[in-house]
């Protein structure tokens, strides 16, 4: 009979790994045209895991039954604290190693085998328990994913392990029957394999508590998407405590705690929906934890909505939420469907929408800002301006309403004029300002209104009035922007958005960073009501 037995240990000195050591497939074809043969004394996992905290131990063992009177037992690649042990047990436990049943020596093997695993698993508790001991620190990712990587080893070499033992117990089964003994015999040959199987299922059963408790550590409410880097800049800045650069494949991520929750964020290397769902893909890939993404940046208001005489007024610096609204779930594709005669853009298709537990929040939140207490926005607003450089602190300010215009639909910014300060080119006659747009329309400072409905999103920019009344009219969106639609298909997320312009062709910087400010600011408050992940807490 042959067995092989493999284990991961880790140690105290756990630490990420940045390269790796090609699995090589024994004597491959292309070596052995070049005349090149592997290195047969190179462990096949790279010699130098130890340096980095780990080890596998991949051990070999063969019995060979000449009855009555001869058993031969080689083991390969035992570890060396194991070697001792294994042939101590062996000779001094010559009833356990007799000749008349060739499947009694592994019982006193398996034992020491045990050992192996049982310390495997309980250095994975212990890293752990010393992460659990420090968890007010700010996370190190990195080192918690290499210790749930070594984690999921574990539980792997466990099952393994289980089904060589049951193999095992049923060739000795068949054995057994072959010789015909009476059922006393039978029973005693049976039991040395019960005691190691139900000592590996009870190691397994802690190896998953592990993971589960890993996950508590691990779990990231949100993956934030940040498409800009003055969007970035305003997002870092409702970070609680310091932010950590974060390393994983290449890619620079930023991470850190919002309240109870661990945050992650990244910038897009580009606008677009398809940019976005690329960047989704590989945060996911990088951290497999996720719970949420949250796309949260700037984006262009409708400037009115809902039924007249009672229409809404969006001004600059609201926030736009997507919720579902009518056959939508939150976030319409603007830019996918079929061009009619007339030569317009018929939609068709939809996206997700946002999953229960981000809409219960959303609804929560909604609801507390109803009370007498209103929102956080404006104490996380001012939290955020503090740590923002000096020479850049004014950008994130509410502009005001007198830098708040409005222009007629029928007038749109000249093209010459394109990228310059309408105060300068465009005739402010053909505008309105805030407070000349009805109570609707009236903010205190740093208090922007929230909105819910539908959102618009495309890869092109929304430029044109007359379009943009046109979709309001057709497909009930409030809000335009270019990332939501290419996460939200693959991924359960929320958009929120901070509205800068007015989806038309008067577009602007003025109002983009305290735009940006705003809906992270409203992120952060929804994370404050959605409830921390308690994953299998032992």
């Amino acid at each position: 009979h042959w067995s092989r037995f493999v284990v991961k240990q880790t140690h105290k000195n756990l630490r990420p790994k940045r390269s790796f050591i090609r699995h090589h497939a024994a004597l491959e074809e292309l070596d052995l045209e070049k005349g090149h043969l592997p290195n047969t004394n190179e462990p096949i996992h790279g010699p130098r895991s130890i340096l980095h905290g780990w080890e596998w131990y991949e051990m070999c063992l063969f019995v060979h039954w000449t009855p009555p009177h001869s058993t031969t037992i080689l083991c390969f690649d035992l570890p060396k604290q194991l070697q001792t042990l294994v042939q101590s047990a062996l000779t001094s436990n010559p009833d356990m190693t007799g000749c008349s049943d060739p499947y009694s020596v592994f019982s006193v093997i398996l034992y020491n085998v045990l050992c192996l695993y049982d310390n495997s698993v309980w250095s994975i508790r212990n890293h752990i328990c010393e992460w659990e001991a420090t968890r007010l620190q700010e996370p190190d990712y990195g080192l918690l994913h290499e210790i749930a990587r070594h984690a999921i080893h574990v539980s792997e070499t466990l099952v393994v392990a289980s089904e060589s033992v049951k193999d095992l117990q049923r060739q000795q089964r068949d054995f057994m029957a072959k010789q015909s003994l009476s059922n006393g015999t039978w029973s005693t040959a049976h039991d040395p394999f019960q005691f190691p199987l139900r000592i590996l299922q009870s190691l397994l059963s802690r190896s998953e508590s592990n993971q589960a408790r890993l996950q508590n550590e691990i779990t990231l409410v949100g993956w934030w998407i940040a498409p800009l880097a003055l969007e970035l800049t305003a997002a870092k800045g409702m970070f609680d405590g310091d932010v950590q650069e974060i390393i994983a494949s290449r890619y620079r991520y930023f991470g850190g705690k919002m309240g109870k929750h661990c945050v992650v964020m990244a910038v897009q290397p580009r606008m677009g929906t398809d940019a976005a769902s690329d960047l989704a893909a590989r945060m996911r890939s990088a951290f497999s934890n996720i719970e949420y993404f949250l796309v949260v940046g700037i984006g262009g208001g409708v400037p009115g909505y809902g039924a007249f005489g009672a229409q809404s007024q969006i001004v600059m610096g609201d926030v736009v939420v997507s919720v579902p609204a009518g056959k939508y779930g939150g976030v319409v594709r603007c830019d996918f469907g079929a061009w009619t005669g007339d030569g317009r853009l018929e939609i068709s298709g939809h996206t997700n929408g946002p999953p229960d537990a981000l809409l219960a929040a959303v609804n929560l939140l909604r609801a507390k800002h109803s009370m007498r207490t209103g929102t956080k926005i404006p104490t996380y607003l001012e939290e955020m301006r503090r740590k923002i450089h000096g020479d850049e602190q004014h950008k994130f300010e509410d502009q005001g309403a007198r830098k708040d215009r409005l222009f007629q639909d029928n007038y749109p910014h000249c093209d010459e004029w394109q990228g310059n300060d309408c105060e300068h080119y465009c005739d402010l006659g053909r505008s309105q300002l805030r407070q000349n747009r009805g109570i609707e329309a009236i903010r205190q400072i740093d208090t922007p209104k929230i909105h819910y409905g539908t959102i618009a999103s495309s890869n092109q920019l929304q430029i044109s009035a007359p379009t943009r009344n046109r979709y309001q009219k057709e497909l009930g969106v409030i809000c335009f922007e270019m990332e939501g639609a290419g996460v939200i298909q693959k991924h359960p997320c929320l958009v929120i958005r901070g509205i800068c312009d007015y989806s038309d062709s008067h577009k602007n910087k003025t109002w983009q960073a305290y735009a940006a400010a705003t809906a992270a600011a409203y992120a952060k408050e929804l994370l404050s009501v959605i409830p921390q992940s308690h994953a299998g807490e032992l």
